[in-house]
């Protein structure tokens, strides 16, 4: 008598297949890798990002559906990205604004509000913006980074 294993293979479908997701940020870092792992899932991707030639190169290694070259701080260019999306939306990220490099006890606090400032009201215009657009079940993700910086633990301490 003989005992046959079989292999049993679990196929899975693509968890964002068919639906849009749009990273605002998505030339570099973490919009780009966001947006790899989305087309890696069957998304339809909408990337923008401050650099036409970054965006372009981002675009094409994940085959964006469109993109557009805007500083997304200025809230009239974001609100006019939104006004002309092509289709409503399923997902939006924001990984958009400039990380601040260097030691906390050499950051100029006017410096820091307006960065603060920044981020924040990015978030809320992106919110304010998308509100029409995306779909019922749909997601809005904001995220900050520091680009991938890190001050030296013996440089941190130092006045």
């Amino acid at each position: 008598m003989s005992t046959a294993i079989t292999a049993s293979h679990t196929q899975r479908n693509p968890e964002l297949l068919g639906q849009t997701v749009i990273v605002i940020g998505g030339s570099g870092g973490i919009g780009l890798e966001t947006a790899r792992r989305a087309s890696a899932e069957g998304a339809k991707l909408i990337l923008t990002g401050r650099s036409p030639e970054r965006l372009q190169r981002a675009a094409s290694e994940v085959d964006a559906l469109t993109t557009n070259a805007f500083d997304a701080t200025d809230p009239a260019l974001l609100a006019q990205f939104f006004r002309n999306l092509p289709t409503s939306i399923d997902h939006t990220m924001v990984t958009a604004g400039r990380p601040y490099f260097g030691r906390l006890i050499d950051l100029d606090l006017a410096h820091a509000r307006r960065v603060l400032d920044e981020h924040f009201s990015l978030f809320i215009e992106v919110a304010r913006d998308a509100a029409g657009k995306v779909k019922a079940g749909g997601s809005l993700i904001f995220m900050g980074d520091t680009g991938a910086a890190r001050a030296l633990a013996s440089e941190s301490c130092r006045p």
